[in-house]
């Protein structure tokens, strides 16, 4: 039996069958039943048939996870990427806590979160402490709620790292699930009470411009105006006329296109340099107002920001490496990895994505991580703020 802690498994995943051989591949490179295990899986496969023969096959694990885009990157790469595939993570650690919680929206998001993170603390058995960490998948539209409910009610002391369920093609085909519950609309809440160290990093691999302006008129996710005027129009100036808004019939969709060209908000800075939470462009709207994947307030300065293949895909390394330097021990044992890592990212760099393992793997020594591909990605940024933002990489980093 091995000795390792934290051990990973990925494959094409269509029948029950394929779930046994998955579970024994990770159960040999473990050195025990695993206390927690975190599922990424293809929004092709039967969320149902994991949920339930996971269940099955760990009753004494606690198990939870959410759908991809795609798939989704261990230290071995991509395993039957844009197919039905399922990746599972999972960690040992006698001496730590583990608790998993879920509610379905069907009213309040606040009241869903407040149960979700309270089923989770009850699971935990340590009710009433203070989790090392805080792991979320949640379906993509109500993330900022979502975040700042757990921040009220651990006093924004706790890590929040997670990122929302995907597909393959914006179909609200995505689930996410706790235990043996599971929905297209709800949220999933893990929390770590862990005896390791853990260490976290969020950052985008986006550069600010010298460009930006001032919502000067928004609602929710809904840019209406830049500086005064149509945000719509601002934006395609800015962003080289992604779009001829003169000829082509609106509303029109940009996510695509608008990949390498978000827009930032500037969140705090490091000795004077600011670091930025970013928004991705999704619609220009009739009204040539401007729909994002995350909420934008009125009065806050807009930049653009500008990305590249090459930095994207090697990003996720340097975040990796900060992630590593945060902790209190810099030098100390990496024993795995937890990784999240925009799939509209993914998607602008979907014939190199399997560069991406190459940076994970240098930074993390070739230890066990789960990457997966989200649709919409939340962390804790440099100054300690937990948020929700777009074209984001997180990386969570164990060491003992």
């Amino acid at each position: 039996m091995s000795n390792q802690v934290i051990a990973t498994a990925a494959c094409k995943c269509e029948h029950q069958q394929d779930l046994d051989k998955l579970a024994q591949s990770l159960n040999t490179q473990l050195a025990s039943v695993p206390d927690l295990i975190i599922a990424s899986y293809s929004s092709l496969c039967e969320t149902d048939l994991i949920v339930n023969h996971l269940a099955a096959l760990y009753p004494k694990s606690a198990i939870a996870g959410a759908s991809t885009c795609r798939g989704a990157i261990t230290a071995d790469g991509l395993k039957a990427f844009g197919e039905a595939n399922v990746t599972l993570w999972g960690l040992c650690d006698s001496e730590g806590d583990y608790g998993i919680g879920f509610a379905e929206f069907k009213s309040s998001i606040n009241d869903a979160t407040k149960s979700a993170v309270e089923q989770a603390l009850e699971h935990s058995g340590r009710h009433g402490e203070l989790p090392a960490l805080i792991w979320m998948h949640t379906s993509p539209g109500n993330e900022e709620t979502v975040v700042a409910t757990i921040d009220q009610i651990f006093d924004g002391d706790v890590s929040i790292v997670g990122g929302s369920a995907a597909d393959e093609t914006l179909e609200e085909n995505w689930t996410c699930f706790a235990g043996s519950q599971y929905a297209t609309n709800g949220v999933s809440v893990t929390v770590f009470f862990s005896s390791f160290e853990i260490s976290t990093s969020f950052q985008s691999g986006y550069l600010p411009t010298e460009t930006s302006g001032v919502a000067t008129r928004c609602e929710g996710r809904t840019v209406y105006e830049i500086d005064n005027q149509p945000a719509a129009l601002v934006y395609n100036n800015w962003a080289g006329q992604l779009v001829d808004i003169d000829q082509e019939q609106l509303p029109v969709n940009v996510l695509g296109s608008s990949t390498l060209s978000p827009l930032g908000v500037a969140v705090g800075d490091v000795s004077g340099i600011p670091y930025y939470n970013l928004a991705h462009p999704e619609t220009y709207t009739k009204e040539k107002a401007l729909t994002f994947f995350c909420e934008v307030a009125e009065g806050e300065t807009l930049t653009l920001m500008n990305g590249t293949v090459d930095n994207i895909i090697s990003r996720p390394g340097r975040v990796a490496n900060e992630a590593i330097y945060n902790s209190d021990d810099p030098d100390g044992e990496i024993i795995g990895g937890l990784v999240v890592f925009c799939g509209g990212c993914l998607l602008a760099v979907e014939p190199r994505a399997a560069e991406i393992a190459d940076h994970l793997n240098e930074n993390l020594q070739q230890q066990p991580y789960l990457g997966c591909f989200t649709f919409g990605e939340q962390g804790c940024l440099i100054g300690g703020e937990n948020r929700h933002g777009n074209l984001m990489i997180s990386v969570t980093v164990f060491k003992r």
